[in-house]
């Protein structure tokens, strides 16, 4: 996940910068196509954020919440 600090939305530029180091990032972990970008930003509408998923799911192996759940089910968080 990357967040920007302040609220409201970064410009074009700044957010091309955060989705590289998100996608740099997740390409080390999940290989270069085992992941995907999550831009919806549920409950923080006015906090920029991203998640980058596994590419079979929306929690990492890692997570304690990964399996807990049916593929496509999510969590209100």
């Amino acid at each position: 996940m990357v967040v920007w600090r302040t609220h409201g939305l970064p410009d074009e530029d700044l957010e091309g910068r955060l989705l590289r180091t998100l996608e740099r990032v997740a390409g080390e972990r999940y290989g270069e196509d085992g992941y995907w970008v999550d831009p919806e930003r549920r409950k923080i509408p006015d906090h920029w954020h991203a998640h980058a998923r596994p590419a079979d799911g929306f929690f990492d192996p890692a997570s304690e919440l990964y399996g807990r759940f049916e593929q496509g089910e999510t969590t209100s968080t």
